[in-house]
């Protein structure tokens, strides 16, 4: 029992630091930039709310929300994937409780996506820690498509906004496809969904260091 740890810490360690197949953006074509956001043991995904090369606009892939009406032309949107337990009763650090931790780690409940608007300014400043990627069309549409079936629908098949409050007024909660686990932590979603676009991510990324690296 012992060694399991070490051998999950060994593996985690070696092949988040190990990049998996990726691709530059398409020579000649334009690119937009999207930011990794890392708080040191979690890692959002941030693309713009709108774009002018791009029909997705995730003001109104969110409507019904009170988080949609509160998206400006130059925000952006990040998304996080998680324990629904785990998120909605650890909102500070003095929250951590083991038992949420590890009903998680079991795969207990269900999932919630977490999203937040984030101004740019915020992104190109010093108060976040990013990691910005230039991306083409086809690796934005894979990565907005793999976000995307990250949300559970409801019976219009739109994003269903949980009834608990975020962290703000500019951030909410929303149900989510999957269950955590060991092996799908939040941060290896996020790394599944760079992987799936073509983008440098570690071949396994349940912590942050297989995502960041590079910035």
């Amino acid at each position: 029992m012992l060694a399991l740890p070490v051998l999950y810490g060994t593996a985690a360690l070696a092949l988040g630091l190990l990049p998996a197949p990726h691709r530059p953006p398409t020579q000649g074509q334009p690119t937009l930039p999207v930011y990794l956001i890392s708080n040191g043991w979690h890692v959002w995904v941030a693309l713009p709310a709108r774009t002018e090369r791009d029909e997705t606009d995730w003001g109104a892939w969110l409507a019904g929300s009170s988080l949609a009406e509160r998206l400006a032309e130059d925000d952006y949107v990040a998304f996080g994937w998680g324990d629904r337990d785990f998120y909605l009763n650890t909102r500070r650090p003095v929250d951590f409780r083991p038992d949420l931790a590890l009903a998680a780690l079991l795969g207990r409940g269900p999932a919630a996506m977490h999203v937040m608007r984030v101004p740019e300014a915020a992104l190109t400043g010093s108060e976040l820690k990013t990691r910005r990627l230039e991306v083409d069309a086809l690796q934005y549409h894979a990565l907005a498509a793999y976000i995307q079936t990250g949300f559970a629908p409801g019976g219009s098949g739109r994003p269903q906004p949980l009834t608990e409050p975020g962290f703000g007024l500019d951030d909410a909660f929303f149900e989510a496809t999957g269950r955590y686990s060991p092996f799908r932590t939040c941060n290896e979603w996020v790394g599944a969904g760079l992987r799936a676009a073509g983008l440098k991510a570690g071949w396994w990324t349940p912590f942050p260091y297989g995502l960041m690296q590079g910035a």
